[in-house]
């Protein structure tokens, strides 16, 4: 049934018989583009075209696929070229494909025939569809016509009325602009307690002109007063603000900018600002330098006991870690903090002075310029305190450098930056090798005390040992100021800061020893080296450990080893370092040292040594004069001994020549002045018992007239000789403070023959004579103050040679 029914709708809507052909040729034209049938056929004819025929159809000369196949042909031609098997073969092929033709066609038609029918009944359900909305579409077109009228209506009742909803429209905005002008003073005191001041001048701009045009209206009038009346007060807040060290530089910026819109002076308002900048640089720089500033100096324990060398001895060097760290830190801070707001600073003042004549823009610079002399002042200070390595202190610096030369007119004041920064580092590192000289002589000191190397090849290893250390030091110290010439590159100011800090730091090496030798002995130096002498640093917890502690006479003559090499060993290695070429790394060039200045360098050296050598035999000798004072007053030997001859030599005489070869055995080694051994015809006299009375006479005169102290050559003979003249020239002077009976007297006849005989084996005969005078005069003094018989008291010549040269054989010096 639904055939016939297909059937009968189809019979029903067939068309006229003219329109039935292009009917067809129009569905199968839809059918070929909806199955692409024309183009599979197309690339069909192209792939065979490309691929090679098979042998049959080469034969044949066709393809059995194109249009313009030949059935006859290709058949005779395939019976009469191909053999019996191909024809079979192809014959059954194209049976083959004649069979998947007809079921691929059938296949075809059954699937179209099946969508055909299903549109054509798509097709009758629309049409019923539409047939059925017909009347809702002219319900629908006459309720359109009726909205039409209506809308004429409206237009038409409205239109009289029109002008007058535009006039009060227009009456509306106008109140409404009268109502921002009435509220334009509570609009300023709300900006005014927010601290919206932009927002307070740009209303206030706004309504003022207005407002002026109109003020003779009483009320405009009494809103203009009372808007004048806040922005005075919005004035002197955004000027109490602009002078804030709080605010940011972009809200400096824009308060100034506010003032300026205000109509303030325009110097002024520059002026305010630069002084508000300044305070808020301040303070951003001392947040940078915050935990250095707080932290100090790295401790260094005073030494308060001068008997506790061993203290002193632990006075560590700053640490080079910490003071690396704490100079890149706050350079960093710097760089990335500080130097940007100063960069903003002038970025808003040129704003500011832009299109203003009145502000001067040298004030920028004289800013900028307190700014960094207030930053090189913290980084001199932190130099000084932290004594930073010279690589650490070149980056850090540099670092600062870069970021400055972003500042308007940054030529002007960097070289005097960079020198000034230079000048501290010379200043630091002069001062810190200073510092570790005066340590390494504290550690030479605590080993003199320890005794360790007494008169033994030790001490020469030892002080070969500080030698080369001190030595080193100044190099080091030397290098880390050639070090310094990365910051100083294409700037002649601060190359010649270096330069100088450099040959003052050599003058510091050269008189170290100097100054630390006149602070050891507690002596001023001498008028005509103290101008030279120039203060050797600021970290003096060494030097003044070393003027407190106890004094030693392994000490004293090390020093005096120390001072006869130190021009040469010391002064000569640092003046050569700083002379050396730099080759290429980074040392900067070569700095030279005037003769002159040298000369100075080698007289304050010697002067040094000889004033400490004579602090020496000055300690020495009054050792021995106080053996002398303690022997003259145990010299009683009570009533029963009176006419009893000295059975030998006081103990005096013994300690005192033992003292004096000991000393004159270290002299030997400090000086490399070797003893000679006495010839046969040195003495004059067997203990001079046999000289004149003129002779002695003679002796004695010269011995008054002889000064103690008088001063001390840099050899071994004139050194003992001074220690034996102070000790002698003491033994004189307590010998005539006292009354002698005749055994004592004997006593310190024959006790100063010996000491004179004796004496002669440590100094030249010149010196002997002066020693040998001394104790005469000496034994002159005691006979006149004797008081059983005087001068002729004293024992004969012959007597006392005997006695003294029996006494002589049992003096032991070792």
């Amino acid at each position: 049934s639904r055939w016939r029914e297909g059937g009968v709708g189809m019979a029903a809507a067939a068309p006229e018989p003219d329109d039935r052909g292009d009917r067809r040729q129009r569905t199968a034209a839809l059918l070929n583009a909806y199955y692409g049938i024309d183009a599979a056929e197309s690339k069909q004819q192209q792939q065979q075209q490309q691929q090679p025929p098979t042998s049959c159809d080469t034969v044949a000369g066709n393809v059995l696929d194109s249009q313009d196949f030949d059935a006859q042909g290709h058949f005779d031609t395939v019976i009469g070229c191909a053999s019996v098997a191909e024809v079979l073969v192809h014959a059954n092929a194209i049976d083959a494909d004649v069979r998947d033709l007809d079921g691929d066609m059938q296949m075809v038609v059954h699937e179209n025939y099946s969508k055909f029918i299903r549109s054509m009944d798509v097709q009758r359900q629309m049409r019923e569809s539409l047939e059925g909305l017909e009347p809702d579409l002219r319900s629908i077109g006459s309720g359109f016509t009726r909205i039409a009228e209506h809308q004429r209506n409206v237009e038409g009742a409205t239109a009289s009325r029109a002008s007058k909803v535009a006039d009060l429209l227009t009456q509306q905005k106008l109140c409404k602009k009268l109502q921002v002008l009435f509220d334009l003073p509570t609009t300023l005191q709300r900006c005014l307690e927010r601290g919206a001041y932009s927002r307070a001048v740009q209303a206030y701009s706004c309504c003022a002109g207005t407002l002026r045009e109109h003020k003779h209206i009483d009320s405009l009038r009494v809103v203009l007063q009372d808007a004048e009346q806040q922005m005075g007060r919005i004035r002197s807040a955004l000027e109490l603000r602009l002078g804030s060290e709080k605010l940011s530089g972009e809200e400096a910026v824009q308060s100034a900018v506010t003032l300026l819109d205000v109509g303030c002076n325009a110097a002024f308002v520059a002026e305010r600002f630069l002084e508000g900048r300044a305070e808020a640089s301040r303070s951003c720089l001392h947040a940078c330098f915050d935990d250095e500033t707080q932290a100090g100096a790295i401790a260094k324990p005073e030494v308060s006991d001068p008997a506790a060398p061993e203290a002193a001895c632990k006075v560590e060097s700053p640490s080079t870690t910490l003071a690396s760290a704490a100079l890149h830190d706050a350079c960093d801070r710097i760089a990335t903090k500080w130097v940007p707001g100063l960069h903003q600073t002038a970025t808003g003042f040129l704003q500011i002075a832009a299109d203003h004549e009145s502000v001067d823009e040298k004030l920028l610079l004289a800013f900028t310029t307190l700014e960094v002399q207030e930053l090189r002042s913290h980084l001199t200070h932190l130099i000084k305190v932290k004594c930073p390595p010279a690589e650490t202190l070149v980056s850090s610096i540099s670092t600062v450098s870069k970021s400055l030369q972003l500042l308007p007119a940054a030529g002007q004041f960097l070289g005097s930056f960079l020198g000034n920064i230079v000048r501290a580092a010379t200043a630091a590192v002069r001062s810190n090798a200073v510092d570790l000289m005066a340590r390494e002589l504290i550690q030479l000191h605590t080993r003199c005390i320890s005794g360790s190397f007494r008169l033994t090849e030790g001490l020469s290893e030892e002080l070969t040992r500080t030698e080369s250390a001190l030595a080193g030091q100044a190099e080091v110290a030397v290098n880390a100021c050639r070090g310094l010439a990365a910051l100083t590159a294409g700037d002649v100011e601060a190359s010649q800061y270096l330069a100088t800090g450099i040959q003052d730091l050599l003058a510091s090496i050269a008189f170290a020893f100097a100054r630390i030798t006149w602070d050891c002995i507690g002596r001023e130096p001498l008028h005509d080296v103290a101008p030279s002498l120039p203060a050797c640093g600021g970290n003096i917890v060494s030097a003044t450990a070393l003027a407190k502690v106890e004094w030693n006479d392994d000490f004293g003559l090390a020093c005096v080893w120390l001072g006869r090499r130190w021009d040469e060993r010391i002064s000569h290695r640092a003046r050569s370092t700083a002379a050396a070429p730099s080759g290429g790394d980074g040392r900067g060039p070569p700095v030279e040292v005037s003769a002159e200045a040298v000369a100075k360098h080698a007289q304050a050296s010697q002067q040094a040594t000889e004033a400490l050598l004579a602090h020496c035999t000055i300690v020495c000798g009054q050792r021995l004069a106080h053996r002398f004072c303690n022997a003259l007053a145990a010299s009683d030997m009570g009533a029963g001994a009176l006419d009893t001859e000295p059975e030998g030599p006081s103990p005096v005489v013994e300690e005192v020549i033992r003292e004096a070869s000991v000393f004159d055995t270290q002299l030997a080694r400090i000086l490399n002045d070797s003893r000679k051994p006495r010839s046969g015809n040195h003495r004059r006299g067997t203990f001079s018992f046999q000289k004149s009375a003129m002779e002695l006479d003679l002796e004695r005169m010269m011995a008054r007239k002889l000064q103690a102290f008088a001063p001390v050559p840099l050899t071994r003979g004139g050194a003992v000789a001074s220690v034996l003249r102070i000790g002698f020239k003491a033994f004189y002077e307590y010998a005539r403070e006292r009354t002698f009976d005749k055994r004592s007297l004997w006593q310190l006849q024959l006790d100063a023959a010996l000491l004179a005989e004796l004496a002669r084996d440590f100094v030249d005969t010149e010196d002997a004579s002066g020693l040998a005078g001394l104790l005469a005069e000496a034994v002159a003094s005691g006979a006149n103050r004797c008081t059983q018989g005087g001068v002729l008291a004293l024992l004969t010549a012959e007597a006392a040679e005997q006695r003294c040269e029996a006494w002589r054989k049992n003096i032991r010096l070792d």
